[in-house]
């Protein structure tokens, strides 16, 4: 009897092993890599265990398929609770020491913010400088104000917040010139002080269709639940000593 012969997967060329291993680990649906505990992801992408099984073939292994992994996927951070969920920053956490090198290899991520309060500019912010300064991250998305900024607890935001330290983190981070891309949505409910950074009226209807209720919250009747803020004039109107420069075609 003829002795089996053994598939060693790395003897297939460099560009067929990138392909194998992305169709095992990239999400098709780049918004549901989802960083919510300490092992930095979860599904649906779709099976956990498989993606740590392959992670854990091999020293070499490892490093084709994680980079293939943080570098193709979308990651998404969920920031809305009123204080940074302790999944994050305890140890091993995203946000922690121990994530420091995981979330660097990040190169896509989406940001879900109910506020931005003091915590943004100590620990989230600077994380997130650090991903583009010492990382990969280049494409950057930042939603503010899901539906829960109509509750009681977040009524009592101010629209001078703006000013303040926290928000002019934020501005900085928006403005970094190594980020390729960068979103900021609002919820389409939200501060009044963002109307003037954003298109009011939706393209199918003949009339304003914001208005402004009780509490001083401006509200999108109509059209899209995000909304896009233009975050450059945001910098130019708020910022603090900020200024967008053009590189080449680029704006900054």
């Amino acid at each position: 009897m003829a002795k089996s012969e053994v598939f060693r997967f790395f003897d297939l060329p460099p560009e067929l092993r990138s392909a194998i291993l992305t169709q095992v680990l990239v999400s098709e649906d780049y918004s549901t890599v989802v960083l919510h505990n300490a092992t930095l992801f979860s599904p649906p992408l779709s099976d956990l265990t498989g993606i740590l099984s392959v992670f854990l073939v091999s020293a070499q292994m490892y490093r084709e398929a994680s980079a293939i992994f943080y570098a193709e996927n979308c990651f998404v951070l969920n920031a809305q609770s009123h204080r940074l969920p302790a999944h994050l920053t305890s140890q091993g956490g995203f946000l922690s020491e121990e994530g420091q090198d995981a979330r660097r290899r990040v190169r896509r991520l989406t940001v879900h913010l109910t506020r931005v309060g003091g915590e943004f500019e100590r620990v989230l912010g600077p994380a997130l400088t650090d991903m583009v300064l010492n990382g990969s991250l280049r494409d950057l998305q930042l939603r503010l104000g899901p539906p829960s900024w109509r509750s009681r607890a977040t009524r009592s935001l101010d629209p001078d917040m703006v000013q303040r330290p926290p928000f002019q983190a934020l501005l900085r981070l928006l403005s970094d010139p190594y980020l390729e891309k960068v979103e900021f949505l609002a919820w389409k409910v939200h501060l009044t002080v963002f109307c003037p950074f954003h298109q009011k009226r939706h393209p199918s209807m003949k009339t304003d269709t914001e208005s402004i209720d009780d509490q001083g919250l401006a509200i999108l009747r109509s059209g899209p639940d995000w909304v896009e803020l233009d975050w450059r004039a945001l910098v130019e109107v708020y910022g603090t000593g900020q200024q967008i420069v053009t590189v080449g075609e680029r704006s900054y």
